[in-house]
């Protein structure tokens, strides 16, 4: 019989507490039986508002994410992680291009024209995971029961590992408070030079 991990993460910046706890990834590793496969259907990360939607996403490896853009202007989807480098090029409204994500790692995203556009794929060898929500909960269910590797992670900020013990039938609690340091993502266009002032 399985059980859950629910819980609440809390982002703070100093003494306060932040007023979105959105976009906080919670993972649970080496739990057996778990293929990792990834799903049929690709994941999608919105172009909209010269903002991607979702900023923060968690994917299995070996899931493919398409970049639908749905704004009125050209956009460029490109990355220089490590963990996955990519360029899908100037693109038109209504367009979409695919990537897949065949490597575990943080990839950045970004778009080579308008720099206030940026991203974050956690790319996973896990399929038990979830991402917080405003409120900073989320839920992570069917899990065999048994001890196992957690790793929470944010986009900026700190992080946290350590284990977590699954109760058949039961539910393991995690609740976090974890400095955060959100803001303009500073970085530089696909060809290591600054951004101009294209709007």
């Amino acid at each position: 019989e399985t059980g859950d991990v629910r819980g609440v993460i809390q982002l703070k910046k100093g003494r306060r507490l932040a007023r979105d706890h959105a976009g906080v990834v919670v993972v649970i590793h080496k739990v057996p039986g778990d293929d990792h496969k990834p799903p049929a259907k690709p994941f999608e990360v919105e172009q909209r508002n010269k903002q991607f939607d979702p900023q923060v996403a968690a994917v299995v490896k070996g899931t493919t994410v398409s970049f639908p853009n749905e704004d009125r202007v050209f956009h460029n989807v490109f990355s220089v992680s490590r963990a996955a480098r990519f360029d899908l090029g100037l693109y038109r409204a209504g367009a979409t291009k695919k990537v897949e994500f065949d490597r575990a790692g943080v990839v950045d995203v970004y778009c080579n024209i308008h720099p206030e556009m940026a991203a974050k794929v956690f790319v996973l060898d896990s399929s038990y995971y979830a991402v917080t929500g405003p409120a900073g909960r989320f839920e992570i269910s069917g899990i065999p029961p048994g001890t196992y590797p957690v790793e929470v992670m944010q986009a900026n900020g700190d992080g946290y590992e350590g284990q977590i013990t699954v109760p058949a039938g039961g539910t393991a609690q995690l609740n976090l408070e974890l400095e955060t340091k959100r803001g303009q993502d500073d970085h530089l266009r696909k060809d290591g030079t600054p951004y101009g002032r294209y709007q």
